[in-house]
């Protein structure tokens, strides 16, 4: 019999004992599944079961009574508003969950009461309170006291005076009360516990920075700013006053966050160093550049390779190329100069792009080398008036040729320790910069992107344009400490800010076009911008495919142009 039982039941059978005879209420009668019952009887039957204690087999003889009230409302609309079937029916139904109740079993004893309200709209007020009162014991039983609260103000709205609903209501209100204090106090320990950790976090994170900084070339003196307490807000940035030292600190400054950002550049055990400045310019890089500030915050270096590429002029508001001018001014080959402690400096100036740097002036012994000069300051505001009156630059493509140039690079080219490219105003220049990018991501080279503030946009855009030419951004874009203000407006600056990149996956030049059609179409929206000076209308290039015309910014006014 028990295996019959246990057989039925794996099945999903509800098994109570068989009704009819004097014995149809005890407990061997045979298995099956369950009966419909008259509502009466079946109500009569699981009364006296539940008083004797057994609630389930009290469950399944109401079960039996709402079966047979199923099928009488089966037989047409005028059981639907036969009154007193819903009366049984709520009835049965509230019976089976009071001995849910009894079983402990809350969920079950909501269902059920659930069930009797389903047809609430036909059952008189007192029995609506009565299914609301049970829901709510259920809810309150279960410790969802927030739910109960909710049930009994719909039973109070039906009857205002229930005096059993008025003192739940009180007690529960009471043991919300109760729990929302330990719930907040929890939580405040959560919080706490999560804060501490939270701490340790920013504490070891702010410990490994401090050593990358220690790890760095860069050995900053008494007259720079803290670049920690910078980082933590605790020390304000220069006043952007000295313009000849913003640009050369900005520099080392990179280096460092490339450090911090564990993608060391530049280690205090290098004995030598390259800095590349792709897209120089007479009037920004050759002008701010001051090599002995280079030096005297490198102590380890011995020897210093400057290499400055570009003065190749800048667009006019008709997108017409005006020339650097300054350009045929520069003196040719490489100078070196010794200081006074014997470390060496190096400084060669080429007209022309990174491709075709690459393949001529930047090939080992492809360029003449001046005798070393003493006590010089190559690449400082004077550089280019101390240049020989005859001399002439190593001349290269009027124009920055597309393309990359994986396949044509020299392999005896060593890449720098690390690329500058200042102020490149990307939104009109993207195209003539693409081939270096490129060719820089190609090669992991530490590149940072030095940017201007408002109105310039290279803030908002610097950033999504390199990741859409496939660099890997190591340094995301953050304000620097060493800006360039103007006198009569210091929320204007050029070093404003840097972003670094190092590596990636650079795209093809095939896909250049359809690259920049996606700019424009997502991400680049010239349009919002308003300017200080006059709004011009430009080509992204004007040898575009896709011919698209962009509203640019024109240069920061009270700032030198700077070309590419």
């Amino acid at each position: 019999m028990e295996d019959m039982k246990a057989a039925l039941a794996a099945k999903g059978y509800d098994l109570v004992d068989q009704p009819g005879g004097d014995d149809s209420d005890s407990d061997d009668g045979l298995p099956g599944r369950i009966p419909s019952l008259e509502p009466s009887v079946a109500r009569e039957k699981g009364n006296e079961a539940f008083k004797a204690g057994k609630y389930d087999k009290a469950i399944k003889y109401w079960q039996g009574g709402l079966k047979s009230i199923l099928s009488s409302l089966c037989s047409g609309p005028q059981a639907m508003s036969d009154v007193s079937l819903s009366e049984l029916d709520l009835t049965l139904n509230l019976n089976i969950a009071m001995a849910y109740m009894k079983k402990n079993d809350f969920e079950s004893a909501e269902r059920s009461v659930e069930k009797a309200l389903a047809r609430r709209d036909a059952l008189p007020p007192h029995q609506i309170t009565k299914a609301l009162y049970r829901k709510a014991s259920a809810q309150r039983s279960m410790h969802r006291l927030e739910e109960c609260l909710e049930t009994l103000k719909d039973l109070l709205g039906v009857e205002a005076t229930h005096a059993a609903a008025l003192q739940m209501q009180q007690e529960v209100d009471r043991e919300w009360a109760r729990q929302c204090r330990e719930q907040k106090k929890n939580l405040k320990k959560m919080f706490s516990k999560l804060g501490d950790e939270d701490k340790e976090q920013q504490q070891k994170i702010r410990s490994e920075r401090a050593e990358a900084r220690l790890r760095c070339a860069v050995c900053w003196t008494e007259d720079d700013v803290n670049s920690e307490a910078f980082e933590l807000g605790e020390a304000p940035a220069c006043d952007g006053a000295d313009w000849g030292m913003a640009f050369s600190r900005t520099v080392l400054w990179a280096i460092e966050q490339f450090s911090v950002e564990g993608r060391a550049c530049l280690s205090r055990e290098a004995q030598s160093a390259s800095m590349w400045f792709v897209g120089a310019s007479s009037t920004c890089e050759l002008r701010f550049l001051q090599a002995k500030t280079l030096m005297t915050r490198l102590p380890h270096v011995q020897s210093l390779e400057l290499v400055l590429l570009g003065f190749l002029g800048e667009l006019d508001p008709d997108n017409k190329r005006v020339p650097d001018p300054k350009a045929d001014g520069v003196p040719q080959g490489i100078t070196r100069t010794k200081l006074d402690d014997g470390r060496c400096i190096s400084l060669q100036l080429i007209k022309g792009a990174l491709q075709d740097a690459l393949a001529k002036e930047l090939k080992p012994g492809s360029v003449a080398t001046e005798p070393v000069a003493a006590e010089a300051q190559p690449g400082e505001e004077d550089a280019a008036a101390a240049a020989k009156a005859n001399s002439k630059v190593h001349e290269g493509s009027a124009e920055v040729c597309e393309g990359t140039v994986k396949e044509e690079i020299p392999v005896e080219v060593v890449p720098p320790s690390l690329c500058i490219i200042a102020h490149p105003q990307l939104h009109r220049y993207f195209t003539d910069f693409f081939p270096a990018l490129s060719w820089l991501i190609q090669h992991d080279v530490p590149t940072v992107v030095i940017g201007a503030s408002e109105p310039d946009p290279s803030w908002r855009q610097d950033e999504v344009l390199l990741k859409a030419a496939g660099a890997h951004i190591v340094v995301g874009k953050r304000e620097c400490p060493y800006p360039m203000c103007l006198p009569d407006n210091p929320s204007v600056k050029k070093c404003n800010h840097i972003i670094g990149f190092l590596g990636g996956k650079a795209v093809e030049r095939e896909r250049l076009t359809k690259i920049k059609l996606e700019l424009l179409a997502k991400i680049i929206r010239f349009g919002d911008y308003r300017f200080r000076t006059r709004s011009t209308v430009l080509y992204l290039n004007s040898s575009d495919e896709c011919g698209q015309k962009m509203v640019a910014r024109t240069p920061l006014e009270g700032f030198p142009g700077d070309p590419p």
